[in-house]
């Protein structure tokens, strides 16, 4: 176990160890020459839009990767009455602020045991305090178990699109973006190409999800788009955004909310274009290293070093599970959407800068940027759902996973906390239950 409790004036140099990954004894760990579970992701890849367990010895069903993967905003609100509120009303103890380090500890390794889950992270911020605790092993490969680490990155997911939406905040407020910039003013050379009622599409309403562009990749734009790519990041980017402009909304743009995926492509090319950078280097510049986060985009298994792996069921055994090929390239082309991978410490940054910004206390943006991110309750704002309860105030949340990984959080303003889980694994039972423990840590009082 490791337990990182940091303040606001001594965050820099306090990332001790916090990305790994173990493997587990017993029936999870792999035959010997049997490598990883690889799956294809549903709907956001060039695949097909059924997944299916590649590993030689494995009998799994083709099952849709991402359709247990629970989309944001009314689906966020909706799971927040279901586990219920009220496990964030209850006076559960823990003192004044946050649970004791210790506490906390105890809270995550049992939470960690009763899920059965390869490992758990659990952040806490109370005001600029940000503490954070890990449980378990980075993966079930190996009869040798490595603990997870303070440092040890786990993939977020559309938790990202927080992230993206702060970039292109600060893009606005550098005058190289207006919330209200166009399509068409974005991409001249596209315009005859877009379909009329996308031309005016704003960048704020992509990540509002009310854009009108599809949802993902799939059926009849996998076929069309697969000899399309080249595997070149930014020509396949480029060209999936003029082929999704190029169809007719789902709606009119501005009316309805819609998850897209696609929405948030369009937003990261938006990005691009005004920050005259690829996406990746701009979330560098403008979110990792202002907020100090040594944060980055991919996936925790192809940095080369040991650190976490992510983890499907199968036959009820937590088994190590990557992407590779056509899918993989199709989510690194939606990186905007769900690319970021951060050990939780670095992302109890993130955490506090909205609480930070929340209380006009940031020199990141200023205010109104975040409670633009923030609101309005009822909806979808720029990364976050966004509900009023009584008792606590206004209450943001957002969950993210590939289907390899899972993370919750919860932004609570007006008790100025937040508190976020991930496990490095995805199941509908793990998914539960770590909504559950955030749930309840978001509640103390």
């Amino acid at each position: 176990m490791a337990v990182n409790a940091t303040s606001a004036g001594s965050m820099a140099g306090d990332m001790a160890d916090f990305r790994g990954g173990a493997a587990a004894p017993g029936r999870g760990l792999y035959p010997r020459r049997t490598p990883p579970c690889r799956i294809r992701a549903a709907g956001m890849t060039f695949g097909t839009a059924t997944s299916r367990c590649r590993a030689p010895d494995c009998d799994q069903p083709p099952h849709g990767a991402m359709a247990n993967v629970k989309k944001e905003s009314t689906m966020v609100l909706k799971r927040l009455t279901a586990l219920g509120m009220a496990l964030l009303l209850c006076a559960c103890g823990g003192g004044d602020g946050a649970p004791a380090i210790a506490a906390l500890q105890a809270e995550a390794d049992g939470a960690r045991a009763a899920m059965g889950v390869p490992a758990l992270s659990v952040v806490t911020v109370e005001g600029d305090a940000v503490t954070t605790v890990v449980s378990g092993q980075r993966s079930m490969a190996t009869a040798t178990a490595a603990s997870i680490t303070l440092n040890d990155r786990f993939q977020m997911g559309s938790q990202t699109k927080a992230a993206t939406g702060m970039l292109v905040a600060r893009l606005v407020a550098q005058r190289r973006l207006r919330w209200d910039s166009t399509m068409a003013e974005l991409f001249p050379a596209w315009r005859d190409g877009m379909q009329p009622a996308l031309r005016g599409v704003t960048v704020e309403q992509l990540l509002r999800h009310r854009g009108g562009v599809q949802r993902d990749i799939e059926g009849e734009d996998s076929a069309v788009l697969r000899p399309l790519v080249t595997g070149d990041v930014a020509a396949d980017r480029v060209t999936l955004a003029r082929h999704f402009l190029h169809k007719v909304p789902l709606h009119a743009p501005g009316t309805r909310y819609v998850y897209s995926n696609i929405g948030y492509l369009l937003a990261g090319l938006a990005a691009e274009t005004a920050g005259g950078a690829p996406f990746e280097q701009l979330m560098q510049r403008e979110v990792f290293a202002p907020l100090g986060m040594a944060a980055r985009l991919g996936f925790p298994e192809e940095e080369g070093a040991p650190g976490l792996l992510g983890h499907t069921l199968r036959d009820g055994v937590w088994t190590p599970t990557m992407f590779e090929g056509e899918e993989r390239h199709g989510m690194e082309l939606l990186a905007a959407s769900g690319g970021m991978m951060a050990s939780m410490a670095d992302y109890g940054k993130l955490l506090r800068a909205q609480l930070q910004g929340l209380r006009g206390a940031s020199d990141y943006l200023d205010r109104d940027a975040f409670r633009r991110m923030h609101g309005p309750a009822g909806q979808y704002g720029l990364g976050w759902a966004v509900t009023d309860e009584a008792g606590l105030g206004r209450v943001s949340a957002h969950s993210g996973s590939w289907g390899t990984y899972y993370v919750f959080a919860l932004v609570l303003p007006d008790r100025d906390r937040a508190v976020a889980v991930a496990c490095n694994c995805f199941g509908e039972e793990a998914v539960v239950q770590a909504d559950r423990l955030a749930l309840r840590l978001a509640g103390r009082n």
